[in-house]
């Protein structure tokens, strides 16, 4: 029995709203790991990213229909689960046996309501899924869409056969070891190098994004931690810099993002990394996303002599009474010493903003600017509070303000939950100026102009610049 395993179409517009111009795809490594692990069962599979491919409904759909499946596995976010609902749907009017599967964050955090909304999918997959794909595919093989048999199989929810409850099997145990896992299937993708992070975000080309570790030990409200939640895992040190060499050597990749939710939080780990990123010295670079009161003076120096040349620290606002309404957990003088200690150590530093966050004012919002501003980072992106299903505030909105919870416009980058006492015009207003009065600095600019290395990077710098000067200068609608 053949696997598809299926990136369901989403366009950059979709994905980045305004801001498509300068966006970037990254590697469904969720899928890879699946096919890598269906696969080291014995299993045929085939990855198709609709996504990165171009595919709309019907020549995703076609496609998916050539390999003539038994089962047809969907990964999605929230914004992507409705484009995967419109593939499935047409699959089973045509091929009604096929056995249609969704995982995925967005299923982890509503299950039911996702499977109620969208009846075309036959089961969901909570939680992690490497193992149990293969159990779940081993029923299928042998039994078909059999559900007496499927209730022996952890982490799934589907419909009885009357069509009217729910049956939850238990939850799958966490995997503690990733080290277990087989190295993701990079190969069943149809182009490595097509993939790249935002191009703005790169220094040396090509590039690809990399998570090797799962869970994290922040509370912040806006999180989803439906999937990992607070419970750590990771890869080896030794795997990593395997995985690395591989791709480096086979692929020729020239720099990595590490896209770990926390990438220092596991500190051993981090040193023996850096050791050996030394003693391979590839010709490579890397990135990675820490917290500020998680990195300090030597860990940093560490990782610029192994190779790292920008952290990007998920700052959140400016405001002390915010940070600890959203549950950050960090003060404004960590961020400032963070930030110090990694250009101290020759680093680039970015940061994650958002704006629009509960409790919010104007007068919160410009000191979010203002503090920004006052700090030596060289890259920042501010996105509009939203709540996403699974985090705290998703459950508690009500609290807050208004809430448009419309999953197709959950990008991030559209003003769907509002504070009370601001107006979604406001918090246009403000996140424009505040990529206004960031992005149009001279220092900024020339920091830009040095990283050109490449006719692609000027062109999508320059697309991307002009892009962005429409939309900080766009005036909106009254």
């Amino acid at each position: 029995m053949k696997i598809i395993l299926v990136q369901p179409p989403l366009t950059l517009e979709e994905r980045y709203g305004v801001k498509h111009q300068s966006g970037g795809e990254t590697i469904p490594l969720g899928l890879l790991y699946l096919a890598a692990s269906a696969r080291a069962d014995g299993y045929p599979v085939k990855i198709i990213d609709a996504e990165i491919l171009g595919l709309n409904t019907k020549a995703a759909t076609e496609k998916i229909l050539a390999e003539n499946p038994g089962l047809v596995g969907f990964t999605a976010v929230t914004i992507s689960v409705d484009n995967a609902a419109a593939v499935a749907k047409e699959i089973k009017k045509t091929r009604p046996d096929i056995v249609t599967v969704i995982g995925g964050h967005h299923l982890t955090t509503a299950p039911e309501e996702t499977l109620n909304r969208f009846p075309q999918f036959d089961i969901g997959v909570i939680g992690e899924g490497e193992k149990t794909l293969s159990e779940m595919a081993l029923v299928v093989k042998e039994s078909g869409f059999d559900k007496d048999k499927l209730k022996n199989v952890s982490g799934l929810i589907f419909k009885d056969d009357k069509g009217e409850k729910f049956i939850t099997t238990p939850p799958r145990v966490r995997i503690r070891n990733l080290d277990d896992l087989p190295k993701p299937a990079f190969d069943l993708l149809p182009n490595l190098l097509d993939y790249s992070p935002p191009v703005h975000t790169v220094k040396k080309f090509p590039a690809c994004n990399l998570v090797t570790s799962r869970g994290c030990p922040g509370q912040c409200v806006f999180c989803t931690r439906s999937v990992y939640g607070n419970a750590l895992s990771a890869h080896s040190a030794e795997y990593m810099i395997d995985l690395v060499t591989e791709l480096y050597q086979k692929y020729g990749i020239k720099e990595i993002q590490f896209r770990d939710d926390n990438f220092t939080v596991f500190k051993p780990r981090l040193f023996r990394f850096c050791e050996l990123m030394k003693e391979k010295k590839l010709n490579l670079v890397w990135t990675a996303l820490a917290r500020v009161d998680m990195v300090e003076p030597n860990m940093l120096k560490a990782m610029k002599e192994a190779g790292c040349w920008q952290v990007w620290y998920g700052i959140e606002s400016g405001n002390e009474r915010i940070l600890k309404l959203i549950k950050k957990n960090t003060t404004k003088e960590q961020i400032k010493n963070a930030v110090r200690w990694t250009k101290q150590a020759r680093m680039g530093v970015g940061a994650f903003f958002i704006m629009g966050h509960p409790g919010e004012t104007k007068e919160t919002l410009e000191e979010t600017i203002d503090f920004a501003l006052s700090l030596p980072i060289d890259e920042f992106h501010c996105t509009l509070m939203t709540p996403m299903p699974g985090s705290e505030i998703y459950k508690n909105w009500q609290k807050y303000g208004t809430f448009d919870n419309d999953w197709k416009k959950l990008s991030n980058w559209k003003a769907v939950f509002v504070p009370f006492g601001l107006t979604k015009e406001d918090l246009e207003k403000y996140n424009q100026k505040f990529f206004r009065k960031f992005y149009f600095r001279p220092r900024i600019i020339w920091g830009y102009v040095k990283r050109i290395r490449s006719p692609k990077h000027f062109f999508v710098y320059f697309s991307g610049f002009l892009a962005l000067l429409e939309w900080v200068f766009k005036k909106r609608k009254a």
